[in-house]
């Protein structure tokens, strides 16, 4: 690959076919594996200690084929936490924004039928943002994320400083499609600080899967309420894992 990434999927394979293959996986995906593995990715990221500490985050709204968001932004607002979602700009620039919402009811369809912020609500400045959840198509525990390939993230997280965690089923990451180590980047796609799978946490500057299990599990030890009893039952202890 011209960026220099090792043991990429087949140097031939442009974006367009993975992102088809990696479609067509999805589809296989069941109701049962979804459900579990949605509150798997809620729990680590609810009880993540970034999470915990920022003050505002920036989330997409899920679409159905996504790891599902709506109880992490719930919980972000029972928390105090400033919670804003992401607004398609029309137009060849492909721009994003970041707007304040309070409720469910200050959203309504707008580009491509994905749900976003109505008119009017206030936009926030990028670098008032602490922590930003980013959906994929794929992504590979060294931070690559394939997105749909329009580069509104990118194009926004461009220069930002806060935290980038992206969440992906761990299904379809990339060792589980095509078994390799990394999706094709391109020098202007951002790295991920973080994936989030339902099985994993994985750190890019580690290389490593088991990055943010122990911060979690520690959160999970110390919280006696009724949300860390809740989670608790949800995360699985690797001592019992067999």
């Amino acid at each position: 690959m011209k960026n220099g990434f090792r043991k990429c999927y087949n140097q031939d394979m442009e974006k367009k076919e993975l992102r088809a293959m990696i479609r067509e996986k999805s589809k296989t995906l069941t109701n049962e594996y979804r459900q579990k593995a949605n509150a798997g990715i809620e729990s680590r990221i609810m009880m993540h200690p970034i999470f915990q500490q920022v003050e505002t985050i920036f989330c997409y709204v899920s679409m159905p084929e996504e790891p599902d968001t709506r109880e992490i932004i719930e919980t972000a607002w029972s928390m105090g936490k400033r919670v804003c979602v992401p607004r398609c700009i029309p137009g060849p620039e492909h721009r994003m924004e970041a707007v304040i919402i309070r409720s469910w009811e200050d959203l309504e369809p707008g580009t491509l039928g994905i749900l976003e912020p109505k008119r009017g609500l206030p936009v926030i400045d990028g670098y008032k943002i602490d922590l930003a959840l980013i959906p994929c198509v794929s992504a590979d525990r060294f931070g690559g994320r394939l997105g749909h390939g329009a580069g509104y993230y990118d194009r926004f997280l461009h220069g930002q400083s806060m935290y980038k965690y992206c969440l992906c089923f761990e299904e379809l990451m990339a060792e589980q499609i095509a078994g390799a180590d990394r999706v094709p980047m391109d020098p202007y796609d951002i790295v991920m600080d973080r994936i989030f799978t339902e099985d994993k946490v994985y750190n890019p500057r580690m290389a490593s899967e088991n990055d943010g299990d122990d911060s979690v599990r520690e959160a999970l030890r110390g919280s006696s309420g009724l949300l860390g009893k809740l989670l608790r039952r949800m995360l699985p202890d690797p001592e019992n894992r067999g």
